[in-house]
Formats: C-alpha cells, sequence, structure tokens
C-alpha cells in the first residue's frame, strides 16, 4: 500500500511543481529592478571596456569577456522576468 502511495504521490508532487515553476513571475519591484539594471548594463560594460583598451590592462581581453558575459546573463534574466510583460507592450 505504502508503495503505491509513493507511485502516485511522487509525480502528482513533480508535475504541480514544474507547473508551479513555469507559471511563477517574480514580484513588480524585482521585475523592475531587472529591467532598471538591464537598461544600464550595456553603457556600463561599453565604459568598462573602453576604459580598459585605453589604459591597456594587461588582462583586458578576459574582463572585456566578462562584461560581455554579464551583459548577456543580466539580458537573459530580463527576459524571464519581464518577458510576458515585454511581449504584451509590443
Amino acid at each position: 500500500m505504502l508503495k503505491k502511495t509513493l507511485e502516485w504521490t511522487i509525480p502528482l508532487v513533480l508535475a504541480g511543481i514544474m507547473t508551479g515553476c513555469a507559471t511563477y513571475r517574480p514580484p513588480a519591484q524585482i521585475q523592475s529592478a531587472v529591467a532598471t539594471v538591464n537598461r544600464h548594463t550595456p553603457e556600463y560594460v561599453a565604459e568598462a571596456n573602453k576604459a580598459l583598451r585605453e589604459v591597456g590592462h594587461p588582462d583586458a581581453e578576459r574582463l572585456t569577456g566578462v562584461g560581455l558575459r554579464l551583459q548577456t546573463a543580466v539580458d537573459a534574466l530580463d527576459q524571464w522576468a519581464n518577458g510576458a510583460n515585454q511581449e504584451a507592450g509590443q
């Protein structure tokens, strides 16, 4: 009896968790904060990369790549947090 109960309970719980993750949106303040960070990140990364080139930093290539990856990650986070709102606004 316990085995049958677990066979039904575990898949149902996992299905519920997956449904919750697929439909969850962060609170509006988080969405706004992520959008703000994403709006300013490209400018900050461009300025930092420009400064690295101008001073001839010995690790400029690696740091430039780090900045670009950070920019990509923030953009992906913004797409997750505000994806539905951005699509509705277009």
